[in-house]
Order: C-alpha cells, then sequence, then structure tokens
C-alpha cells in the first residue's frame, strides 16, 4: 500500500511575531547575531525592518525558549555552552518519550497516518542525500509526534525544545549524522505509534534521542 504523503509542520501562513521569531532564529544560528550580543527592541525592529510589537512578542518567546538571556544591561544571545546543550537533548528525550507513549495510545487514524508519512519521507530523503529535506521531515515528524498527543501543553513544550536543540546544534556543533539511521529509527517509532504499542514508542523514541545527543556531544568535545 502506498502511503500518503503530508506537508511538513509549520507550511500554515505565519504571523508577524513568528515571522520576527524565525528571523531572529535565523540570525543567531548564521551568527549575524553572535553569541553574546547584547539585543534591544529597537534594534532588532530595525534590523528586520518591522515593528517593535512582533519583535518584542518573538523575544519573550526567545527568552522562554532559552536563546536569549536576561543580563544586568539588557538582554543579550545565549553563548555556546555544552552543559545547555546536553541539558536540552535531555529535556527533549524526556518530553518526547512521553510524547510518543501518549499518541501511541490517544492518536486518531489520520494521526497515526501522518506520524507514518512524514517518518517515511525523512528516510526517503537521507536515503537521496536531500539533507534540505531530511531536516525539514525531521523537525516535522517530531513535531506531529507531539502534537498527535491531544496535550497542547505538552505539544508546546516539545516543539520550544526542538527549537532549542536544533539552534545551538546547528549554531555551536558540527556533526556528520547517519540520516539514514535516524531516518530509519523514525519508521520504527512510527510502527510502533501506529500499532498502539506505548511502551515501545517511548523506548524507541528515548533511544533516537540519546543516540543524536551522544553524537552531538562528541561532536562538541572535539
Amino acid at each position: 500500500m502506498t502511503t500518503t504523503a503530508v506537508q511538513p509542520v509549520g507550511l500554515r501562513p505565519q504571523s508577524l511575531t513568528e515571522i520576527a521569531f524565525d528571523r531572529i532564529r535565523d540570525a543567531i544560528v548564521n551568527r549575524t547575531l553572535q553569541p553574546g550580543t547584547r539585543i534591544s527592541e529597537s534594534m532588532l525592529s530595525e534590523m528586520l525592518q518591522t515593528s517593535k510589537t512582533p519583535v518584542r512578542e518573538a523575544l519573550l518567546r526567545l527568552c522562554h525558549v532559552g536563546l536569549v538571556e536576561p543580563t544586568t544591561r539588557g538582554l543579550r544571545v545565549i553563548m555556546p555552552n555544552r552543559d545547555l546543550i546536553r541539558d536540552a537533548y535531555e529535556l527533549r528525550s524526556g518530553l518526547e518519550g512521553s510524547a510518543a507513549r501518549t499518541a501511541a495510545a490517544r492518536a486518531d487514524t489520520a494521526q497515526r497516518q501522518a506520524i507514518v508519512s512524514a517518518a517515511k519521507n525523512s528516510l526517503d530523503s537521507a536515503r537521496s542525500q536531500d539533507a534540505a529535506g531530511f531536516g525539514q521531515w525531521d523537525t516535522s515528524f517530531h513535531s506531529v509526534v507531539a502534537q498527535s498527543t491531544g496535550n497542547r501543553l505538552l505539544a508546546k513544550a516539545v516543539d520550544e525544545s526542538l527549537v532549542l536543540a536544533f539552534t545551538l546544534r546547528s549554531r555551536d556543533v558540527l556533526t556528520l549524522d547517519d540520516s539514514v539511521h535516524c531516518g530509519q529509527q523514525h519508521v520504527d517509532i512510527a510502527k510502533a505509534i501506529k500499532a498502539g504499542d506505548a511502551e515501545a514508542a517511548a523506548r524507541g523514541m528515548h533511544d533516537h534521542i540519546a543516540q543524536v545527543m551522544a553524537t552531538v556531544l562528541a561532536a562538541a568535545d572535539r
């Protein structure tokens, strides 16, 4: 049976705040905003050519996620920190293990199919050496699992932990992943969720994130 493709999560129209958040996050990743850079609403509004309101709201979320931190002199971009990277992946492991377990118990048929499709597309992208496609479907897979829990607080926490982990990794660590192996793990987790095997899904997600964390931390130590 052919698996019907779904669109990666995140293609809905964005608000001005979401656009500002993504553009500031991109500036952090590509180091247009260097680690430790002091930032303000007015400075970022000028840089982005937008009003202060969406920038203010984006900064609140960036602080909550952990990419911007308060100092005695205002806000600054988070500095490289191996322990923070470890903490981000450990947080992901706990949150996403719970999400996989809950999705296996609660997801409806359409949601289970969307999870299977995102996993398959991540593996197909990895096998075709489409790094950008893999990255998009990787994020989509983890997000759609969280969204399929029926728990909005858990889904929001997972998405924020993904943003932190992926941003720190992209900015501060050069890793060469076995994306085919990651894609295959996605497929195995998706199969467990589709089958309603909550413990296998949780265990698979925990092992998957633990392996990625070990790869990232090893690269950070080099």
